[in-house]
């Protein structure tokens, strides 16, 4: 007499199809391979022709795994047995989808956040905002579009004067991403695309 868990694997296996078993297998993976902070901002929607299509939390993790993307392929592939041959990060359907951990509290998902942000390699410390107007007018001049961007784009380059660049595209990055990457993160998703498996 077999086992009820044999009986529900032997309707499972009859019920999906070999790509809806694939997919379940994906699913079961994921958290482990993304990392414990990671499955909580992203989440396995499809699965189609050896694609992983992932869902996530906002365009910050989507770079972030992109960026990690040959590692995640690795390690999935070294899990199942069948070819995982590219990995799609969106934002697109992450809230149309209901998962049970992305119900935790507020507050402990916000302080992981913060920590993650803390040490993230974007990040810069930026000085102020000057109180004082960059662009000197009549004190009774109205404030116009053009007025508004000049200001703002003096307060960017201002801001940004002091920061390294990019050895490649000469852009104003952040020094940590220098020092993890050598160049800006953008230059090291081209890098890391040009060298994956994308037909």
């Amino acid at each position: 007499m077999q086992s009820l868990h044999q009986v529900l694997s032997l309707l499972q296996s009859q019920i999906l199809t070999p790509e809806q078993q694939q997919f379940q297998e994906l699913c079961a993976y994921w958290p482990e391979i993304v990392g414990t902070v990671a499955r909580l901002h992203s989440r396995a929607v499809s699965w189609h022709r050896g694609v992983l299509n992932v869902a996530t939390s906002s365009a910050t993790w989507s770079q972030e795994l992109t960026l990690k993307r040959i590692q995640l392929l690795y390690r999935l592939n070294q899990k199942l047995l069948f070819p995982v041959e590219d990995i799609r990060f969106s934002t697109a359907q992450w809230r149309y989808q209901c998962h049970g951990e992305q119900h935790r509290s507020l507050g402990s998902t916000s302080d992981e956040f913060s920590q993650l942000w803390q040490d993230h390699p974007s990040r810069v410390n930026l000085p102020p905002t000057p109180t004082e107007p960059l662009i000197h007018s009549h004190p009774h001049a109205s404030t116009t579009p053009l007025t508004a961007f000049q200001r703002w784009a003096n307060i960017i380059q201002q801001r940004s004067q002091h920061i390294p660049l990019c050895p490649q595209c000469h852009c104003p990055t952040p020094p940590g991403e220098l020092t993890r990457w050598s160049v800006c993160c953008l230059c090291a998703m081209k890098t890391l695309e040009g060298s994956g498996t994308e037909t």
